[in-house]
């Protein structure tokens, strides 16, 4: 076994060391072992928005209570509605109350409310009693539009990160790459309450980085549209131009002691499986001037290969970065790619199908959304542990599959309200005559 994802729960860190001692016994694990425990992205992801959130609740008091306000009362639905026709607006968008227990919930309530900015200044002004104390003030708007930027980089990256047919570790680098890039620069904001929200952000961010799994940092180097160079480019940006080369240095030597383990495997002791080619929907990490920047690193005039290279990790190294479908998203079928370059790379391929199989997720989207909720209500505290099993892989099934066919978030959860209500209003025995 080569890594095992997990969430961040402090007992997981006995649990792994326990873990690990076992199969030692059996089988000596990669480099013994020190590869092996992958924290969950999207649960670090969570823990992140989740703290800036914390420190921002009186900034978007008043578009939360304005919106609230609206939904729930029919009569001022109706002028709402009448004010968006006026100011040109569909009505079909709707508006979005939020959950504070989801992050998400948060960002997709801001998103419509910016939309319904025009409607809310004119609901506003035609009756100014009425609205006074929920008035949205012009920083409260400016603070909404920085805020649901940075979360929809957190909304498409947690999506990302939570395919079920694609590869997923060689995404994870850059996409904490890209975060750490954005919370770095609103920590230097003018603004305080944005300056408030992402010093919390890069608390959380800089307690888990210093955690994260190198073997995901190999995973985003044997992709090869990025390789080394994507590598220097990102510890640049991160570390500066005085400390980055030897954090590169630092990083090809555990690549080097990863190639090193897999070479002295015996021929035959390891098989090629299958890689079937898969179409996911796109999802970009990097805005389009950051990706130019990048492009143009990758690309710049690279060495001639040294014909007298050996290793499979030297001729790789040496190859110019692949020029493929757009770096950050998940349309390059890396493991087709590494399944055609078997024969020229026969021992880093089988690093490659290994690196590109750890989850970088230890679960779908909507469960990182979710609040969480009892899996066992009072109407089904009896049940066996196989029909509870059942119920509860079916539903992660049923959503991953929904929600890999360009399903959003927000349909992959209320189809599983509807299926949980329905399971619920079932009885014991009809639960069981379904068995």
């Amino acid at each position: 076994m080569f890594s095992l994802t997990l969430d961040n729960a402090a007992a997981n860190e006995v649990a792994v060391k326990d873990v690990i001692k076992v199969f030692m016994k059996k089988s000596p694990l990669v480099c013994d072992g020190l590869f092996f425990h992958v924290r969950c992205a999207n649960h670090i992801l969570n823990l992140i928005a989740r703290d800036g959130l914390k420190q921002i609740g009186d900034a978007i008091w008043g578009i939360r209570t304005f919106v609230l306000a609206v939904k729930c009362s029919p009569p001022q639905w109706e002028d709402f509605i009448k004010c968006a026709e006026e100011c040109g607006l569909s009505t079909t968008r709707g508006l979005s109350l939020d959950v504070q227990t989801r992050w998400n919930s948060t960002y997709l309530m801001l998103k419509d409310a910016i939309y319904y900015k025009d409607a809310f200044d004119r609901l506003y002004e035609t009756d100014k009693k009425r609205y006074a104390g929920v008035n949205p003030s012009d920083e409260d708007w400016d603070q909404a539009q920085i805020l649901c930027k940075c979360l929809k980089r957190f909304n498409d990256i947690t999506e990302l990160l939570s395919g079920t047919l694609y590869p997923t570790a060689n995404l994870f680098y850059q996409s904490f790459c890209e975060i750490k890039a954005l919370i770095s620069e609103w920590c230097s904001s003018a603004n305080d309450t944005i300056k408030r929200m992402t010093d919390s952000m890069n608390t959380t961010f800089e307690k888990y980085w210093k955690k994260s799994n190198i073997a995901l940092v190999v995973a985003f180097f044997l992709d090869p549209r990025y390789k080394k160079k994507a590598i220097e480019f990102y510890m640049r940006k991160i570390y500066g131009p005085l400390l980055y080369h030897g954090k590169v240095e630092e990083f090809i030597v555990v690549v080097k002691q990863m190639y090193q383990a897999y070479a002295s495997i015996p021929k035959g002791a390891t098989g090629h499986g299958s890689a079937n080619g898969v179409d996911p929907k796109r999802c970009d990490i990097m805005e389009e001037d950051d990706d130019e920047d990048f492009q143009n690193y990758l690309h710049e005039t690279h060495g001639l290969v040294d014909e007298g290279e050996t290793s499979d990790l030297e001729k790789y190294m040496a190859e110019p970065p692949l020029r493929g479908p757009k770096t950050g998203s998940n349309k390059f079928d890396v493991l087709s790619w590494w399944k055609s370059h078997q024969e020229v790379y026969p021992i880093l391929s089988v690093l490659a199908r290994d690196a590109l199989a750890i989850q970088a997720s230890t679960v779908p989207s909507e469960s990182a959304f979710s609040a969480g909720g009892r899996v066992i209500d009072p109407f089904r505290s009896r049940l066996e542990p196989e029909m509870v099993e059942a119920l509860i892989c079916t539903k992660y099934w049923v959503a991953a599959s929904r929600k890999d066919d360009k399903k959003g978030v927000g349909s992959i959860l209320n189809d599983l309200e509807v299926a949980e209500t329905l399971i619920a209003n079932l009885t014991l025995e009809d639960l069981e005559d379904k068995v």
